[in-house]
């Protein structure tokens, strides 16, 4: 074995430089000292931590950069990567550069002649978490074939060169020198196993959850994970080492993103609602209006105005609302700025919004390059979980943290997080008080304002900034609740007029059923849901959309809960399961939505009908049903919808755990949102497309219920090493403009 690899090369014999043990390690240290100087100050600050921990946090990062894959010097490492193993490695290499150095081991005499214990425990921590598997998937489990010995191939030449870098690096004493490897074996007593556990137990008692060094270790850890992905991904995209600096020292000036406010608003002037969210310079502002106020012009404002120099970063509730957003306000604009999501790629080329970029692979190499290319950014629009996926160790909040730790943020639509994912903002805000927050909603159940009050006391020892929506505009009387059990005559009224109609179902079967029905009556039904694959999703999203700003036309839709947020649409008539005050209140901003004070118009009706059963609970129904009784059925304006709503049902919203905060010693990635049963799947028509890598999966998958067990799908076939199942034809019904549904059994 002439060289030890650090990557995967077709010549490994004749490598290039950054796929070498040697050669990755010094392109790690290279970007973690650039982000150090870019970002290291405001790193702790963003964290709420003293700026004077700088040289402490410098070191830290710079020796857990340096350590980081001295664990591929492994025989069970160096033969995958040569393809020469076909089972897996016994020890993960950063558990093994953990083992190497930590205190009492090989390396660590060395290492503490000039780091304290404390602080080179720290670094292996950061080390042992690069890859979020640490220690839970260190070992491959017994029945994979991987043995129960491993030998570290230290006396190579590659891994002497490397450890006299690291010193010459960091100013280190000489490093020893080995001259027989080393091996790691367990035994019927003893297992590496349990050291690694009695390592965590000692390492935890220093340093409990509580601790300031527990918030630094944090923070160490997604810029050494940050570090990783440049040295990785940078020379594979051709970009040099620079490109970190380039990008971290990019202005972003507020003119760019008022520019943005000026074309949407063409020409108006701001209403005194955008100004007064434009003057807060409070650390945590909640802006609460109805549907149509211009909260997102607001947004801007607030940012160019109140934090000038920093990148804007647009949270949204779910992928279409991010894309919406996008397309709304920047693209076409003067401004450097980017869509993040897991389909995004879908997007661009669905709504034409590539403008030259070049087409990007899917998973964690997508990931690399779209957080590499949000460092720089003016303005983002994302998904709330990639913001809030830092909290939970989720790949794309740890990339992004050197742009979201000098980055202001809005997190929008704030009503429809789940409780886990409410947890994780709360979270959010009380571990990074030095990222200024804009939170936006409709509504806001009492307890979760509460909740928000109370974490903005005591972390800023400030009351919570609040501004409400516009007083005219919200005043104004735009809804009529119609209290009769069969619609349909007023669906017919509606359409003869060429009206639009929007009925919100509240599952996918009623939703179909609906359309079949509206059908049976003459009407032309779109139906739109969410068991569509994601293009096809795409594009039904863009009809009704596209017909309901058709003029003189009338228009019948048949939704589900997608219409709640990401349909920029003015219905006549609304139709409406029974469901939560917040859904309602949502599904109602689509109701008349034109109307304004300058030009009103007149109140449009709408039905509300039974319901009962999943996905909503009892107590969120009744809670509803006596909110319609309060309502009554005189016009209503928004402010009337909230004022009748005193939520009794709705508990105290919990602070969530964070893997990323709260780990430790431990790293692995969480969910940040509640999980229903659900399985994705593939079509088999378009499983052979996918194989070959005709068309991305990421288009074609189909979200879908879990089907009956009798349909056995746990033995489905997968297209290669995709995680979804391809479910026999005769057992799915699908159509691009109906959608999917289970055929009976």
């Amino acid at each position: 074995m002439k060289r030890l690899l650090a990557k995967s090369t077709a010549t490994p014999d004749r490598p290039e430089g950054e796929a070498t043990l040697l050669g990755h390690t010094a392109l790690v240290l290279s970007a973690a000292r650039r982000l150090l100087e870019h970002r290291g100050r405001a790193s702790l600050l963003a964290a709420g931590l003293d700026p004077a921990l700088e040289p402490r946090l410098r070191r830290i990062v710079l020796l857990a950069a340096a350590l980081h894959d001295l664990g591929k010097c492994s025989e069970h490492f160096q033969s995958m990567l040569r393809r020469k193993r076909d089972a897996p490695q016994w020890v993960r290499h950063e558990a093994l550069s953990l083992w190497l150095c930590w205190p009492g081991q090989p390396l660590s005499a060395w290492l503490l002649r000039d780091v304290s214990e404390l602080d080179l425990g720290l670094a292996l921590v950061c080390v042992a978490a690069h890859h979020r598997k640490f220690q839970a998937d260190a070992f491959a489990p017994e029945d994979a074939g991987a043995g129960l010995t491993v030998e570290l191939l230290v006396q190579h030449e590659d891994f002497t060169r490397t450890l006299a870098r690291i010193a010459e690096e960091l100013s280190l004493s000489a490093p020893p020198v080995f001259t027989a490897p080393l091996l790691l074996r367990a035994t019927r007593t003893a297992h590496p196993r349990d050291q690694l556990q009695a390592w965590q137990e000692d390492f935890e008692r220093t340093i409990p959850a509580s601790a300031m060094d527990a918030r630094l270790l944090a923070v160490c850890k997604a810029l050494v994970l940050a570090a990783d992905v440049a040295g990785s991904a940078l020379p594979r995209s051709g970009e040099r080492q620079d490109w970190v600096d380039r990008q971290l020292t990019a202005p972003h000036p507020g003119e760019a993103l008022l520019a943005v406010v000026e074309r949407r608003l063409a020409g108006r002037m701001p209403r005194p609602f955008q100004e007064a969210v434009a003057r807060c310079a409070a650390p945590l502002t909640l802006v609460r209006a109805g549907c149509g106020s211009g909260k997102t012009a607001a947004a801007y404002l607030w940012a160019a105005r109140q934090h000038p120099g920093r990148p804007l970063w647009l949270t949204y509730p779910t992928m279409g609302t991010a894309t919406e957003g996008f397309r709304d306000y920047l693209h076409g604009a003067d401004v450097d700025a980017r869509l993040q999501h897991s389909r995004a790629e879908v997007d661009f080329d669905i709504f034409g919004l590539r403008d030259g970029a070049a087409r990007e692979l899917g998973s964690r190499e997508q990931d690399r390059l779209d957080a590499l290319r949000s460092w720089g950014v003016d303005a983002m629009s994302c998904t709330a979980d990639t913001v809030l996926g830092l909290v939970q160790s989720q790949r794309q909040g740890l990339y992004a943290w050197p742009a979201l730790c000098a980055a202001c943020v809005v997190f929008d639509e704030v009503h429809a997080y789940d409780d886990r994912l409410f947890g994780c903002l709360l979270r959010f805000l009380e571990a990074l008080p030095g990222i200024p927050a804009l939170l936006m909603t409709a509504s806001l159940p009492a307890a979760r304002l509460g909740a928000l009050r109370e974490v903005c006391e005591r972390v800023h020892g400030q009351r919570l900034a609040e501004v409400d929506g516009p007083e005219d505009l919200e005043a104004l009387p735009r809804y009529q609740r119609l209290d009769v059990a069969e619609p349909w005559a007023l669906v017919a009224r509606c359409l003869e007029g060429n009206g639009k109609v929007l009925w919100v179902s509240n599952t996918v079967e009623r939703c179909m059923r609906t359309a079949e029905v509206a059908t049976s009556h003459g009407a032309h039904a779109l139906l739109y849901h969410s068991r569509f694959r994601y293009a096809d999703r795409v594009h039904r999203h863009g009809d009704v959309i596209e017909t309901f700003a058709t003029p003189d036309r009338a228009v019948f839709a048949s939704t589900t809960q997608v219409a709640e947020m990401s349909l920029d649409l003015s219905a006549d008539l609304l139709v409406t399961d029974l469901a939560p005050i917040a859904a309602l209140i949502q599904r109602l901003g689509r109701l008349n939505r034109r109307s304004t004070p300058e030009r009103p118009g007149p109140v449009r009706p709408f039905v509300v009908l039974p319901f009962d059963g999943p996905p909503y609970g009892a107590p969120d129904l009744r809670e509803a049903r006596a909110w319609l009784e309060r309502l009554g059925t005189d016009p209503l304006s928004q402010q009337d919808l909230v004022d009748a709503w005193s939520p009794s049902t709705v508990a105290s919203p919990r602070r969530a755990s964070s893997t990323w905060l709260d780990g430790r010693f431990d790293t692995w990635p969480a969910p940040c949102r509640d999980g229903s049963p659900s399985l994705t799947v593939l079509l088999e028509k378009d499983a052979e497309d996918v194989r070959t890598g005709a068309v991305s999966a990421h288009k074609v998958t189909l979200p879908m219920n879990l089907p009956p067990d009798s349909f056995r799908w746990r033995a489905w076939p997968r297209a290669g090493r995709l995680p979804y199942p391809i479910p026999p034809a005769h057992l799915l019904e699908y159509d691009e403009l109906r959608g999917a549904r289970w055929r009976k059994p």
